[in-house]
């Protein structure tokens, strides 16, 4: 996807919300905003909006002298998550003995995508759980997602957000009780509320299947700034599942994942995407395109 015009305003949005959480002065935020706007004034709309915000979040944590300014955000989203982790765990059970273990499991996954600090959405992981398992799809790619997995022996998992991680564990399972090797990749370092090794090791995630790095510290993949290690991972995947909306912006249209067999597992947060997509905001997807 291309940065749309509408996207300008959300960047200064995130600009506003980070100096927020970071504690800037208001005389130092006037200066953040003017610093925003000569980076905004130097993207190319060519680039996809994960990529461009690169440039903006390197700003911020350089103002703040901080290297990961929401670490102390990704522990407690991933200390909230890990305490619903037994309810998770009893809803994967109760749909695996009701004959749709892998349905539950990617419904779960998706409930998991609601956590993120990088548009301007709130979320309610409770009341989000209430209704997953009952609330329609506008993409259910399931059938076709099923074929896939019979012909595979492993799966590229590639996560977003620190705390939807744990989200992403009955479905790491359910593959793995299939017979399928996992490989979850991360991002190559702090960016945002995205997954990072250390994120991933906190979750338990590390625990269950292997764990790689994209080497690329975008919140999505820029397959220029990816390493040869998640490249390779990712030309020779039998099958792979993209979380988030990040990685979807970056992946859909790109030339190297014009043949790939990805299916996308996320929640439509911002007017651009549901434009794009020509489907409502708020919409949870699991779809190959």
């Amino acid at each position: 996807m291309k940065t749309h015009p509408q996207c300008f305003p959300c960047f200064l949005n995130q600009v506003l919300r980070t100096a927020e959480i970071l504690g800037f002065s208001q005389q130092d935020l006037f200066g953040l905003v003017k610093r925003a706007c000569t980076i905004l004034a130097g993207f190319n709309e060519v680039h996809p909006p994960p990529r461009n915000a690169v440039e903006i979040y390197d700003m911020l944590s350089e103002a703040a002298g901080v290297a990961d300014p929401f670490k102390r955000i990704k522990e407690e989203s991933t200390r909230s998550a890990l305490e619903l982790l037994p309810r998770l765990e009893a809803l994967a059970a109760e749909a695996s003995r009701d004959g749709d273990g892998l349905g539950a499991a990617v419904r779960l996954a998706a409930c998991g995508n609601v956590i993120d600090y990088g548009v301007g959405s709130t979320y309610d992981l409770q009341g989000e759980l209430q209704q997953i398992m009952e609330v329609p799809f506008a993409a259910w790619d399931m059938d076709e997602f099923s074929t896939l997995l019979e012909g595979a022996d492993h799966v590229l998992y590639i996560g977003d957000n620190a705390g939807e991680t744990v989200f992403d564990i009955p479905l790491i399972r359910e593959l793995k009780a299939r017979g399928l090797d996992v490989v979850y990749a991360v991002r190559g370092g702090p960016i945002i509320n995205d997954v990072t090794m250390d994120e991933a090791e906190a979750s338990g995630i590390s625990r269950l299947c292997r764990v790689v790095s994209t080497g690329c510290r975008a919140p999505g993949i820029v397959f220029e700034w990816c390493s040869k290690e998640f490249l390779g991972l990712f030309d020779s995947a039998p099958l792979i599942i993209s979380k988030g909306q990040g990685n979807f912006e970056t992946l859909f249209r790109a030339e190297r994942a014009a043949d790939r067999p990805i299916f996308f597992i996320f929640k439509v947060k911002c007017r651009v995407v549901s434009g794009f997509l020509e489907m409502p905001l708020g919409s949870m997807l699991f779809m190959k395109i």
